[in-house]
């Protein structure tokens, strides 16, 4: 992916919060931090070990990138609770 897209991207993004779609309540916005649960094993995190993002970011190739900790994780290795 280019630069420029990743600069348009994040013009209609922040590294503060997420955009999801709950059943329940439609689009709603979460806020840094939120808490996901582990799905798959990733680093020294268990499956349904609960553990906190403190900020998002997207990837070269436009993944979303959960930072927890100091480290980023691809979100695919988690699960939000809305």
């Amino acid at each position: 992916m280019g630069r420029k897209l990743i600069d348009d991207i994040n013009k209609y993004t922040s590294s503060n919060s997420i955009l999801v779609h709950s059943a329940t309540k439609g689009l709603i916005r979460l806020y840094c931090p939120f808490t996901v649960t582990v799905i798959e094993s990733v680093d020294s995190f268990m499956v349904w070990e609960e553990v906190e993002v403190v900020n998002v970011k997207v990837s070269k190739e436009l993944k979303l990138i959960y930072i927890i900790g100091n480290k980023g994780y691809y979100h695919y290795h988690f699960s939000i609770q809305v």
